[in-house]
């Protein structure tokens, strides 16, 4: 792989999250100070999310130009296959987590089930991080 069009690829990156990341704080800034209804703190939340992505790829960036050799190291196939392994580790230990958080908010605050909103997230995203790599799995063999 041509290091240049890795460089050329990440500045892309940064440039994208970073107008994204200020689109989202002047949106939230300009509904703050109008008094709109719709002025909560999610679309703060979106613009750090993704200026830290810019922040991610920018070092990501730094690391390239100070070493190129570590383009080997997206593209050799033991090192993917030894990074897919311990994403997949991680993936394990969250969905234990989700299970036992889901559980311990099943079983602490009884009351709740089914009526807040917080224990129907909690199942949400616990049944998703279980059935995500099923279907990712399966729109990848069919690709």
């Amino acid at each position: 792989m041509n290091a240049g069009k890795i460089v050329k690829e990440v500045k892309w990156t940064i440039l994208v999250s970073l107008l994204v990341s200020l689109a989202l704080l002047v949106t939230w800034f300009i509904f703050e100070i109008s008094d709109i209804p719709f002025a909560n703190k999610s679309l703060l939340a979106l613009s750090l999310i993704s200026s830290s992505a810019a922040l991610a790829s920018f070092l990501k960036l730094l690391k390239i130009k100070k070493d190129p050799n570590v383009m080997v190291s997206e593209t050799d196939e033991r090192l993917v296959a030894e990074k897919n392994e311990a994403d997949s580790k991680a993936l394990k230990l969250l969905q234990s987590v989700l299970f036992l958080s889901y559980l311990g908010y099943t079983f602490i605050i009884p009351e709740d089930i089914f009526r807040s909103t917080g224990w129907w997230i909690s199942l949400g995203t616990l049944l998703l991080s279980l059935f995500a790599p099923l279907m990712f799995r399966r729109i990848t063999k069919e690709m």
